[in-house]
């Protein structure tokens, strides 16, 4: 058996060269290595499925005994979830099956033959791959009646800049120009009335004394950045409570924050590193202009600047290593997953491969965005863009991406999107927040 595994296992850098008949040649191939024509034909001839399942009686015939052609046939059209997690685990010949990378890349790759993963990753996980395909595929095609919708505009009285979700999507924190901070807990929403105020936990506008840019969180920690120079911490298992406040020199633009570290990036053209532990802040200066967005890991730091610049940050040489220059500053960053999405002034996207820190550019392409990309997001299920045209798109997560849906709910501009657990979240300039929650949801 582990001869087999070997002798069939497709490596992920090979990927982008192999056509669907390899793939099929390549699981026929795995599946007469595990079950021999000679199991079901002792002449060792042509397999007559038809002619096999007339010889079983009504009483014997079970699943397991089906033809192997037309058992995964059947499997087509189950959800990948269940074949996963359920329908492999009834006896040893549906784990046999199921198990490898084969079948799934062939699934995945029928269905959708753009290319997929848009890196190439040897660890990729391609049985929650196809789930996560399938799921956002069913539920973005069809968000009227596979989520919940859920317009949100109480303690909300200007435009509103900044979203973020939090603990599995279960809370929602936003931040307006009426200088209001609101937490709140999805997971009360009732659908069968239109009262929105039990959803609230919390909600003041004496969070900051200008407008509320920037959200990140770390576990039970909030961390807000406003237009009035300050970078705030909040307890939320203790209420929503302030804990630390940090004051930098001008607007905080964006934010990321880990463990025991906090980036921010300002409209004073300078990237902030604070150490809550120590109480200290660092400031370092690589962009001519203001720096607008900031995404970071374990090994970097990357901005986008109104100089048209994206500058990645080494953080173990402490020093920038590579600059990007672009023909349309950037709005905002995606880093992960070995790859970095870009959305620009003019509506574009960019995709930029960073596997070993080259941030080599591998494409840009034009979604349908009119107006400046304010926020992206890439899931291996999809990837999500919001635009100061008033539209959230949602896309397929690979080169070249094909449109599931385009989302029109607000009425103004869309400054920024929020997505986890399924959950999408969006702030808007109509004065209020949209989210759609899978009706599948739980927490």
């Amino acid at each position: 058996m582990e001869q087999n595994k070997t002798e069939n296992n497709i490596k992920q850098k090979d990927l982008d060269n192999i056509t669907d008949s390899t793939l099929y040649s390549n699981f026929d191939r795995n599946l007469n290595l595990q079950f021999p024509a000679s199991d079901y034909d002792d002449q060792g001839g042509n397999y007559d499925p038809i002619s096999e399942l007339s010889q079983l009686s009504i009483d014997s015939l079970t699943l397991d005994k089906l033809p192997l052609e037309l058992l995964i046939h059947i499997c087509n059209f189950l959800e990948a979830g269940f074949v996963i997690h359920t329908f492999s685990k009834v006896c040893q010949l549906f784990k046999d099956l199921f198990e490898g990378d084969s079948y799934w890349i062939t699934r995945i790759r029928k269905r959708w033959p753009k290319p997929y993963p848009p890196v190439s990753d040897e660890d990729f996980d391609w049985q929650e791959a196809c789930i996560q395909r399938e799921k956002c595929c069913r539920v973005w095609s069809d968000p009227k009646n596979q989520t919940e919708s859920i317009v949100y505009k109480d303690t909300i009285f200007a435009p509103v800049d900044s979203v973020h979700l939090m603990e599995n999507g279960r809370f929602l924190a936003s931040g307006s120009r009426d200088r209001y901070l609101t937490l709140l807990d999805l997971s009360k929403y009732d659908p069968s009335t239109s009262k929105q105020k039990d959803m609230n936990v919390y909600a003041s506008d004496k969070a900051h004394k200008g407008w509320i840019w920037s959200l990140t969180s770390n576990d039970k920690t909030l961390c807000t950045g406003s237009w009035d120079r300050y970078i705030k911490m909040w307890d939320l298992e203790a209420g929503v409570v302030e804990t630390q406040s940090f004051k930098c020199r001008s607007a905080i633009l964006g934010l990321h924050m880990e463990d025991n570290m906090i980036f921010g990036c300002g409209f004073d053209q300078l990237v902030y590193s604070i150490d809550p532990r120590e109480n200290t802040m660092k400031k370092r200066k690589y962009h001519r202009g203001p720096v607008l967005c900031l995404a970071a890991d374990e090994n970097y730091v990357v901005t986008g600047s109104e100089d048209k610049t994206i500058a990645i940050y080494d953080r173990r040489a402490g020093t920038v290593y590579k600059t990007i220059q672009l023909e349309s500053y950037p709005m905002s960053l995606n880093l992960g997953n070995r790859q970095l999405w870009v959305g620009d002034k003019t509506g574009g996207i960019h995709v930029y491969n960073t596997t070993c820190g080259q941030f080599k550019h591998i494409e840009s392409c034009d979604v349908g965005h009119t107006g400046k990309v304010t926020g992206i997001i890439y899931t291996p299920g999809a990837l999500f863009t919001c635009c100061t045209d008033t539209t959230i798109k949602v896309l397929e997560p690979s080169l070249n991406p094909g449109t599931i849906n385009t989302l029109t709910s607000h009425e103004g501009e869309v400054a920024r999107i929020s997505y986890q657990n399924g959950v999408l979240a969006s702030a808007g300039s109509d004065v209020s927040v949209r989210i759609w929650r899978p009706k599948d949801t739980w927490y």
